[in-house]
C-alpha cells in the first residue's frame, strides 16, 4: 500500500462528510458576508485613492553593475514537542548577485532546546528571535563582501512586538546570559544594518493599519475606516509599476507606526472633549513605551526607518519594503521592477533566496530523532530514560 497516497486526495475530503458539508454551509455564508462588505467598501477606496499619490517606476539601469546581497533566513514551521523539551531548528543565508548572475552564496545553521514548561508561545518567540539572530550577523557578513545592495528578508525592527516576553527567559546560547542579551544583540545589529546606508527590507507579511490611522486623523473622526491593513487596501488601489511613499504622503519618515496604533486604538482613546492631536499623542506614547519595554533602548534609536509600497505586476499583490530615512528610491524601483517575478510581484533574487533557505515542515522532528540516535550509542545512558525524555508530547499527532 503507498503511505502517501492519503496525499492524492484534497484535505476537504479527509474529515467527516457531515463536517463537510458544514462547511460549505459555512463557506456560503462567509462568502455573503466578505460580499456586503466589499460593495460597502468601494466608495470609501474610490476616495481614498483621490487623496493619495501614486508615483510611477522610473527606468533606470544602473543597478545592473550592483553586487546585490539578499539574506534570508527561516525556521521550523512548528516545533517538535517532546516530554523532555521544545526543538527548533533555523537558518539563514546569503547570495551575491551581479545583476541577476549568482557570484557567492554561503548558509549557516542554528538549533534551538527549550524547556518543557511554560507558555509554549515563549519558546516559539525564542525561535524567532534566534532566527533573526543569525540573519542580522549573516547580513553583517555579507556586507564585508563588498555589495552595493544589501536586501534582508523583513524590517529592520520587525522581531520587536513581545520581546519582553523574553527578557528573563534562559537561553541555550553561550553567547548569550538572557533572553535580554539576545534581543540587545538583535537590536544593535540591526542598528548596524541601517547605518551602513546599503540595506533595505523587503516585508511580504504586513499588518499595519496606517492608512486608516492617517484618515482618522484627517477626519477626526473614524466614518471612513476601512478596517483592513494598509497591503490589503494598496492591493485594491495600486496599479503594476506603481509605488508609494509614507514619508512622501505623511511629510513625516516614522509617523506610520503611530498611525497604525490610532487606527486600533481610536475608539478606546476617543471620549468627550478630547481632540483627534490629544488622541494621536497617547498612541505615540504607546508605541514609544512598547519599544522601551521590548528593545530595551529609547525609541529615537530605532525610528531612523521610511516605509513604502510598490506593485511591479498583477495579479500578485503589492509589498512593502523599508529603507533608510532619505534613500535614493530611483534605482532601487528600476531594480524591483525589472527583476520581478511575476507570480509573486518580489524580486526574484528574493524568491530564489528564500527558496534554497526554506526549512521543511518535516525537518525538526527528523532532527531531534537524529539526537536521540546520537545518543543512544553512547553507553553510560539509560536507554529508558533517552526514550522517556525523546517521547513525543502529543503521540495523537504526527510531527
Amino acid at each position: 500500500m503507498n503511505l502517501n497516497s492519503s496525499n492524492q486526495f484534497p484535505d476537504w475530503v479527509k474529515i467527516p462528510s457531515r463536517m463537510q458539508e458544514q462547511f460549505f454551509e459555512l463557506a456560503e455564508k462567509e462568502a455573503e458576508m466578505t460580499k456586503t462588505r466589499l460593495l460597502e467598501d468601494q466608495d470609501k477606496m474610490s476616495k481614498l485613492r483621490e487623496r493619495l499619490t501614486f508615483n510611477k517606476i522610473m527606468e533606470d539601469d544602473s543597478w545592473k553593475s550592483w553586487r546585490i546581497g539578499v539574506v534570508d533566513g527561516s525556521d521550523s514551521p512548528i516545533l517538535s514537542e517532546r516530554i523532555g523539551g521544545r526543538f527548533g531548528t533555523y537558518g539563514a543565508t546569503y547570495h551575491i548577485y551581479k545583476g541577476l548572475d549568482l557570484m557567492e552564496e554561503e548558509y549557516f545553521s542554528g538549533s534551538m532546546a527549550d524547556y518543557q514548561t511554560g507558555d509554549s508561545e515563549i519558546s516559539r518567540k525564542l525561535l524567532s528571535v534566534l532566527t533573526a539572530c543569525l540573519e542580522r550577523d549573516v547580513a553583517l557578513l555579507c556586507l564585508e563582501r563588498d555589495v552595493d545592495l544589501l536586501i534582508i528578508d523583513g524590517s529592520f525592527f520587525g522581531f520587536r512586538p513581545r520581546c519582553s516576553t523574553l527578557h528573563n527567559h534562559p537561553v541555550q546560547d553561550r553567547r548569550f546570559r538572557s533572553g535580554a542579551e539576545l534581543v540587545k544583540h538583535v537590536r544593535d545589529a540591526s542598528k548596524k544594518l541601517l547605518e551602513s546606508g546599503k540595506a533595505i527590507g523587503v516585508i511580504k507579511r504586513v499588518q499595519t493599519a496606517s492608512l486608516d490611522g492617517w484618515t482618522i486623523h484627517k477626519d477626526g473622526n473614524n466614518d471612513s475606516v476601512l478596517y483592513r491593513n494598509d497591503k490589503d487596501i494598496f492591493a485594491s488601489l495600486l496599479k503594476p509599476n506603481e509605488w508609494f511613499s509614507y514619508e512622501i504622503a505623511y511629510k513625516d519618515s516614522t509617523v506610520y507606526s503611530t498611525y497604525s496604533r490610532l487606527a486600533t486604538a481610536y475608539r478606546l482613546y476617543d471620549r468627550p472633549g478630547r481632540t483627534i492631536e490629544s488622541i494621536l499623542e497617547f498612541c505615540e506614547n504607546d508605541v514609544h513605551k512598547n519599544i522601551r519595554r521590548d528593545l530595551l533602548c529609547e525609541p529615537k534609536e530605532i525610528l531612523n526607518t521610511s516605509r513604502h509600497f510598490v506593485r511591479c505586476s498583477y495579479p500578485a499583490p503589492p509589498f512593502c519594503f523599508e529603507t533608510p530615512i532619505g534613500y535614493d528610491l530611483k534605482p532601487l524601483l528600476a531594480y524591483f521592477g525589472a527583476t520581478c517575478n511575476k507570480a509573486t510581484g518580489l524580486p526574484i533574487t528574493l524568491d530564489l533566496t528564500d527558496q534554497d533557505v526554506t526549512i521543511p515542515v518535516g525537518f525538526t522532528g527528523e532532527f531531534v530523532e537524529e539526537i536521540e540516535a546520537q545518543l543512544i550509542k553512547m553507553p553510560d545512558l539509560d536507554k529508558y530514560e533517552i526514550e522517556t525524555h525523546f517521547t513525543s508530547l502529543n503521540p495523537q499527532k504526527q510531527e
